[in-house]
């Protein structure tokens, strides 16, 4: 991280600060800034002294610059433009996004398209294609290999059932994954399949528990990138690199990280994600990607006229071919509205670029962390930044009680498994920070 500067001090108001701030910048995050505590000041502003300048704001020097927990973040998008949260602090796009304005006005621009008869259809064919192009880019791969589905429930439950298997052939799965990951194998075992399940360490799942499974029987390894349970981010990089030396297929469940931190389609055979957590859309689309590379294999069981590629000899009452990339798990028609809305969505992550909403989510959730810490709180997600992403999750038995708590106060986290998942974008700041723990000291006593 190089070329950060020191603004000038300017008067703090509105955030709880007491007296004057000096504001960090770092090049190409504009409305990122990270204000220093007051009282304390940095002189060096020259890119080669950048990075010893932001050193001064380090009360740990073990922690790196992006830990910064005494820094006072602000949101990278305007609060403004996301519905409520003028009033409310959301932690909640483990589960739901907020509503950005110009989502909405995507879906009211289906509307208007499909009352243009013919023309409303091509407007379809046109944002589809410009969604799934968008989608690639997100995970570094071709709109041809993005598959739109109905959830992300329904591509995992597709994906098991395309895949050949015999009796006595096993797939591994790990015990923090949500039931839409679990479910699909265990139906499986009415093939004689096997189901075999790798058990976390310390909430944490490393790739030798999963590793240790896998055998020249193993088909499939499914693992989230990102626990829903725990926050913890996998290594799924490696998990994949050791993967390739066997027969088995890997299939990476990107809900919780697509949108917040970096995916990367070449290191995994099929990536599903869902569409109204952190891509910011709204529910009707479950996204399924394929890397060409080893998914060939997959035959979808279920075939509709959006699968089809040709008619070989012409008698469609005779035969079909499907097509060889991932549209041959595509039966009809997605949910346009959902489309015109992810469209919209995704082109807002992109143009606010992933990596910087990753450090933004990142440094916030060191705040967080060390709070929760300070609380006396059993912090289940990993301080180390490449372990996590945007959810941070605490143990807690009454977890229930405590959203619902909050969330009379317009502070809106998850509570259920026995855990308190807090999960932060880009549209969050320290403020929210800040109000989460203040209203959890009065909660926890």
């Amino acid at each position: 991280m190089s070329g950060i500067a020191i603004s000038k001090s300017t008067p703090a108001r509105s955030r709880g600060c007491i007296g004057w701030t000096s504001t960090v910048c770092i090049p190409g995050t504009a409305r990122s800034c990270w204000r220093t505590p007051a009282g304390i000041s940095g002189k060096r502003t020259t890119a080669s002294a950048g990075w010893s300048c932001h050193r001064i704001y380090r009360r740990r020097e073990r922690r790196s610059a992006l830990e910064g927990t005494d820094l006072i973040m602000e949101a990278l998008w305007d609060k403004n433009d996301f519905i409520g949260l003028d009033r409310s602090s959301w932690f909640f796009c483990g589960a739901e996004a907020p509503v950005h304005r110009k989502v909405l006005e995507a879906v009211t621009e289906y509307m208007l398209a499909r009352s243009t008869g013919p023309g409303g259809r091509e407007r379809n064919a046109e944002t589809e294609w410009a969604c799934k192009t968008n989608l690639a880019r997100l995970f570094g791969g071709q709109a041809e290999s993005v598959a739109l589905m109905s959830n992300s429930s329904e591509a995992i439950s597709m994906v098991a059932q395309a895949l050949p298997m015999r009796p006595g052939d096993n797939v591994v799965i790990n015990n923090l994954e949500f039931p839409s990951g679990v479910l699909p194998w265990l139906a499986l075992k009415r093939q004689g399949v096997e189901v075999r399940v790798a058990k976390h360490s310390n909430w944490g799942m490393e790739t030798d528990a999963i590793l240790d499974l896998v055998d020249e029987r193993t088909r499939l390894v499914m693992t989230s990138h990102v626990s829903y349970l725990s926050g913890t981010r996998i290594d799924y990089v490696k998990l994949y690199d050791e993967l390739r030396k066997t027969n088995a297929l890997m299939l990476l469940d990107a809900t919780q990280s697509l949108g917040v931190v970096p995916v990367d389609i070449r290191h995994t055979d099929i990536l599903v994600c869902s569409s109204y957590k952190w891509l910011l859309s709204t529910h009707g689309a479950g996204i399924l990607a394929l890397n060409p590379g080893r998914s060939e294999e997959l035959v979808p069981t279920y075939v509709g006229w959006r699968s089809v590629a040709g008619v070989p000899g012409g008698d469609r009452f005779a035969s079909y071919a499907v097509h060889a990339d991932a549209r041959r798990f595509e039966l009809g028609y997605p949910s346009y509205p959902t489309v015109y809305a992810l469209e919209r969505a995704t082109r807002l992550l992109l143009e606010t670029g992933i990596d910087r909403i990753e450090r933004h989510v990142l440094a916030l959730g060191a705040q967080l962390i060390e709070r929760l810490s300070s609380l006396g709180l059993q912090v289940m997600t990993p301080d180390i930044p490449a372990r996590r992403a945007g959810n941070i999750s605490f143990a807690r038995g009454d977890a229930e009680r405590i959203a619902d708590r909050l969330a009379a106060r317009n502070v809106y986290v998850m509570g259920g498994d026995e855990r308190v998942r807090a999960s932060i974008h880009a549209f969050n700041d320290s403020a929210d920070i800040r109000r989460l723990v203040n209203l959890l000291t009065v909660e926890i006593e």
